[in-house]
């Protein structure tokens, strides 16, 4: 993880140089807090976009809740297709549709705007493949949030909520704790919080929440839901509505997205430098209705025993210092990864017979080459997915290789990814993997099936594991090998609360058992969802 994608800093800067100097509409303007949807609400987002012409991305996780509500409000469905399959009590019209599920994700950001949630998940201590939406912690927890406030005076608005975690240790493969927090067998998180100034259609941030970046169910190969909540700050679009200005109306809808957070990381090696700073960027957009695009960006910095400060942080944002060699005078500045993702939708005549479809892909890549860097050395991710019976049912089947030289015609020795000399503990958060949670070395083939009306999800999974799943820890012979597994999870509603039990198995065939990470894994879980008021 050295070099990066330095042009693709600047390109952001410039974009919201320009963005600033544009004229914006009032709700554009109004601070909110940021909203990651349930992966039905997620689900539902997209169909909109691929069939009711939703102006928004859907691969960059979390947005600003009243920039989904914005966008929701302005959308405009015209004419009305031929009878689908059932959803619910009868046939459904493609306008019966777009109105169920814009109305599913209404109903989604109203509770979490107006209530507070309580959320207890029992569990069982074991890992699992977690994708999107799902708890990555091994063992129990419980998460409360307040309902959002938000206030407005002319330019200027602000939006706040509270949160708090208490989870048992993320770190599957630990066997001796300390205390509370990262060495402990429980830590108290301030997971859900966020404080937000809005102001010029930006919105400065304090937050402590999870990301989710790229197109992909299954894993996100940069920044994904296999690891604990990133307490940073940071400066995000207010917005993904189209640019006003000539400059950047080509983009179609779009949303920037820039952070720095200190990491949350155990001691797994000798001489670890840990408290390193963790900065993320994203860049998604949308200049075809049926084109989406993500650049991105992970960047390790600092941390104990390591040169930090306002210096050596300016230098990893532009890439200088990195991939030192012995006869090189400096030392690293950082270690990083970049690239980008793509998700391209089926032409609407495909559907008279496939249904609706998309093919999607994302590649990070571990190094740079060039005088103006761009990354190599790819992993990558491939998938496709298709939705029957009016956005009601969605499969996807979806490939991740966590190797540099994994493209098709690589034709140089592949070699675990998201592990480096300079961050020993490797691309971790809580010494859980930042990116896909079958981590570095793996080749992993997903199958899933989604039932919208039902809340119903099952995936199945086969690959191979070369380093460990969940969590990592370079002194353990932790279980891996080859890999198969199956998980599922209902959603129910009973007396205005929310019940959701989950069912997963996991095999592999090499290792040895450790804590919470076997290898054979069955994992139990029941989580109950309360509002309050």
């Amino acid at each position: 993880m050295k070099n990066a994608l330095v042009a693709l800093f600047w390109a952001l800067l410039l974009a919201m140089a320009q963005a600033q100097t544009q004229p914006q509409r009032p709700m554009d303007m109004a601070a909110s807090v940021p909203y990651t949807p349930s992966w039905t609400a997620r689900h539902h987002l997209q169909w909109l976009v691929d069939h009711a012409g939703l102006q928004i991305t859907t691969s960059h996780w979390p947005l600003p809740a009243a920039a989904v509500e914005l966008s929701l409000a302005q959308m405009v469905f015209k004419g009305e297709g031929p009878k689908g399959s059932s959803w619910g009590d009868g046939a459904l019209t493609d306008i019966q549709a777009a109105e169920l599920a814009r109305a599913f994700v209404l109903k989604e950001l109203q509770a979490l705007r107006s209530s507070g949630r309580m959320q207890l998940h029992v569990r069982s201590e074991s890992e699992a493949l977690n994708g999107y939406g799902e708890n990555y912690t091994p063992g129990t927890s419980a998460q409360i949030s307040t309902a959002e406030g938000r206030q407005a005076w002319g330019d200027l608005s602000v939006a706040g909520r509270l949160g708090a975690r208490l989870e048992a240790s993320p770190n599957s493969l630990q066997t001796q704790f300390r205390g509370m927090g990262t060495e402990g067998r429980y830590a108290f998180k301030p997971e859900g919080s966020a404080a937000v100034l809005g102001f010029a259609g930006w919105n400065v941030q304090a937050f402590s929440h999870r990301f989710w970046w790229g197109p992909g169910w299954q894993s996100s190969m940069v920044n994904g839901h296999n690891n604990p909540a990133w307490s940073g700050v940071g400066v995000q679009r207010g917005s993904v509505l189209p640019s006003v200005s000539p400059w950047l109306s080509w983009m179609g809808p779009w949303n920037l997205d820039v952070f720095v957070a200190k990491a949350q990381d155990p001691l797994v090696v000798a001489n670890q430098p840990t408290g390193f700073l963790f900065s993320g960027m994203r860049l998604t957009l949308k200049p075809q209705p049926w084109l989406e695009v993500g650049l991105s960006r992970g960047l390790q910095t600092g941390g104990k025993g390591r040169q930090g400060g306002l210096s050596n942080f300016v230098k990893a944002m532009l890439g200088q210092q990195v991939n030192a060699s012995a006869q090189d005078s400096f030392v690293d500045s950082s270690g990083q990864i970049a690239g980008f993702d793509v998700r391209l939708s089926c032409p609407p005549s495909w559907g008279l017979w496939l249904g609706s479809c998309a093919a999607y892909t994302q590649w990070m890549g571990e190094d740079a080459a060039g005088k103006i860097p761009l990354p190599y050395k790819f992993m990558t991710l491939w998938g496709v997915e298709s939705t029957v019976g009016q956005g009601r049912h969605r499969v996807f089947a979806e490939w991740a290789n966590a190797n540099a030289y994994s493209l098709p015609w690589d034709k140089k020795q592949a070699f675990p990814g998201y592990v480096n000399g300079v961050y020993g503990q490797g691309y971790t958060q809580g010494a859980r993997w930042v990116g896909p949670a079958q981590g570095a070395g793996s080749r992993v083939v997903t199958l899933g099936w989604m039932d919208a009306d039902s809340q119903r999800q099952l995936k199945v999974h086969k690959g191979r594991i070369n380093t460990s799943l969940g969590a990592y820890d370079p002194r353990v012979n932790a279980p891996r090998g080859d890999v198969w597994g199956i998980g599922a999870s209902q959603v129910l509603t009973w007396k205005g609360m929310t019940w959701t039990p989950e069912l997963a198995y996991t095999e592999l065939s090499e290792g040895l058992d450790q804590r919470a990470s076997k290898l054979k894994n069955w994992r139990v879980g029941l989580q109950m969802s309360v509002p309050f008021y």
